[in-house]
């Protein structure tokens, strides 16, 4: 977080009013500040050998709007780049509703070990996390979309050095405030259905000793 940042808000910020300040345009200062995020992408790869999902999403998101602007330009596609970054991650959130287990599910089982056999247990056991993991995944799709429309359509509404600063407040505060939720939310919202999974499985197998519960079962 803290060299998304520095790297992705500060030095951009700061390398367009040198620019600009210099007589650059518009496009060709945002374009200079654009260096630090792509910079600060290669030189992770260069490091791991490995390029995390977000990176690839991030760099081609601010190479295309890159290209763009300087194409057409255009300071508007130049300042796209977060909404772009955003509403393909809610897309992302979004298209994994169509397959057997969304977005957030994966999320909740990084982990590994018995919590992570747990929640698979879980999952395949009770429609009520199902549905609880299904809800958190539209929540974040509908969040980050929304956050993303939002900011484009505050580009043309404010100056390019006041926005700069305003796009990176809203994705920080968003993100923050959504994981806060994430963790509370489905945190005590996850706990309360597999406890009463828990006293389900329990009561089953009082009543029927010899049957094997559901926490046999392969997830």
């Amino acid at each position: 977080m803290r060299n998304d940042i520095i790297f992705g808000a500060i030095l951009p910020w700061l390398t367009y009013l040198l620019a600009k300040h210099y007589d650059y345009s518009t496009v060709h200062a945002l374009a200079l500040g654009s260096v630090f995020p792509i910079g600060v992408i290669v030189v992770a790869y260069v490091r791991s050998n490995r390029l995390a999902a977000i990176g690839v999403i991030t760099l081609a998101a601010t190479v295309a709007s890159l290209v763009a602007s300087l194409y057409f330009n255009s300071p508007y596609l130049a300042l796209l780049k977060t909404s772009l970054i955003t509403g393909f991650i809610g897309l992302v959130f979004a298209g994994s509703l169509l397959v057997p287990r969304p977005l957030v599910f994966h999320f909740a089982t990084e982990g590994e070990g018995e919590d992570r056999k747990r929640l698979n247990r879980l999952y395949a056991a009770s429609a009520d996390y199902r549905a609880l993991m299904r809800f958190m995944t539209l929540a974040w799709a509908a969040v980050l979309i929304g956050e993303a429309s939002l900011r484009a359509l505050l580009i043309p509404l404010l100056p390019v050095s006041v926005f700069m600063v305003v796009s990176e407040a809203m994705w920080i505060t968003v993100f923050a405030l959504m994981m806060a939720w994430s963790w509370r939310y489905g945190g005590r919202k996850g706990k309360a259905i597999a406890d009463a999974e828990a006293a389900r499985e329990k009561h089953s197998f009082s009543r029927h000793p010899h049957k094997k519960g559901p926490h046999h079962a392969t997830p």
